[in-house]
């Protein structure tokens, strides 16, 4: 894979019944930017990436020889999981610091941006699940996030997130299972998918007729490496439990 190209790949020629998608996979730029130690640290907290989101899909991924998608660069550069015309595609401030990088950009430069970043990523997106589709495959797509559980001293002190708009029973379905686990599950918490929270996700399952979920995960529980095995298991056993039972959208 090219490095130029901003998404990496998990098993590109798989064709299987799951697609993994993660669209806050790494905190990385794609030019040297001159950053304060101010901006460097904020690129380091949630506001730069999902911590642990692709370590978990990628685990997720090799148990399940499935496919997988996630995005090269940081979502303050350009964040895939935002509308074009969302305010938040492009953040001038994150945490409170002003971004050098994202500072007095004109249309101009952020329609470059979205057509060098945003817009391949979704294309490789309906790709993978072209090949699927021709194929007589009609995949789960499953986006993975994860939110921090201190949100501007908002404590959010559950485990799980599942997140939907029209798959309320595939979504009820998985939050059992990974209630089975051991954690503790909200649906559309904490954020909505029914309030186009769950963007990236949606966008390809309304177009494809596929269904399509998001599981956002607390941070918390990435704080030792030694969980991460898990918490794959766990979101194996959830994803094994919808399955066989898909519903188109």
């Amino acid at each position: 894979m090219s490095a130029t190209r901003p998404f990496f790949t998990i098993a590109a020629r798989n064709t299987g019944p799951l697609l993994l998608t993660c669209e806050h996979a790494t905190n990385r730029l794609p030019f040297r930017a001159g950053l304060s130690a101010a901006e460097r640290e904020t690129m380091k907290t949630h506001w730069g990436w999902d911590i642990g989101a692709w370590d978990l899909t990628r685990d997720v991924a090799r148990r399940m020889k499935a496919g997988a998608i996630g995005a090269r660069w940081a979502r303050l550069l350009v964040d895939p999981n935002r509308r074009v015309d969302d305010a938040t595609l492009v953040r001038r401030r994150a945490g409170g610091v002003e971004l050098s990088f994202n500072r007095g950009l004109t249309p101009a430069e952020i329609e470059r941006r979205v057509l060098r970043y945003h817009t391949p990523y979704h294309v490789e997106v309906d790709r993978l699940i072209l090949r699927r589709v021709v194929r007589g495959v009609r995949p789960l797509l499953l986006a993975m996030h994860t939110f921090t559980p201190d949100y501007h001293g908002q404590q959010r002190k559950f485990d799980v997130g599942v997140l939907y708009e029209h798959h309320r029973g595939l979504a009820h379905r998985m939050g059992r299972a990974l209630r089975d686990r051991g954690l503790t599950v909200h649906y559309n918490q904490p954020y909505s998918g029914m309030a186009g929270m769950m963007y990236s996700v949606d966008r390809h399952g309304k177009h494809h007729g596929l269904p399509c979920l998001e599981l956002e995960v607390n941070q918390k529980l990435f704080a030792r490496k030694a969980d991460l095995p898990r918490l794959g298991r766990a979101v194996v056993a959830a994803i094994e439990a919808v399955l066989p039972r898909l519903d188109p959208c």
